[in-house]
């Protein structure tokens, strides 16, 4: 469906929640389902451009965007190809980790040291 749709039935699969149920998939064993849904995701990303990143938190929200890395190690060298190409393109990017809200952690290099030294 993702290869052949219209953007507007990409756009009804993915309001239909069809993401998270991909992603939940990920991890069975049989490389020719793992191969069809990253080329569905890969599909609806590459539809959704320019607007790709509501459907990159949805990856994401849902632990798909963890178990695509985990694919990167995949013996399958399509497998491992593909899952590379979607977090290369789509999760990668400057305007997709800007957004990211993660806690920022900052060095302060007034406090290296404990006061009176380190004890050894």
């Amino acid at each position: 469906m993702t290869v052949n749709g219209t953007p507007e039935q990409i756009r009804y699969l993915i309001e239909q929640g069809a993401i998270p149920n991909m992603c939940a998939l990920l991890g069975v064993r049989d490389t020719q389902i793992v191969q069809v849904l990253l080329d569905g995701l890969n599909n609806m990303l590459e539809t959704s451009k320019p607007d790709y990143d509501a459907i990159c938190r949805m990856i994401e929200d849902c632990g798909g965007l963890d178990k695509i890395e985990e694919l990167q190690k995949h013996q399958n060298k399509q497998i491992y190809k593909l899952a590379f190409d979607i977090i290369d393109k789509y999760f990668s990017t400057e305007d997709y980790l800007e957004g990211e809200n993660e806690e920022n952690f900052e060095f302060n290099p007034q406090n290296i040291a404990p006061e009176g030294g380190f004890n050894f």
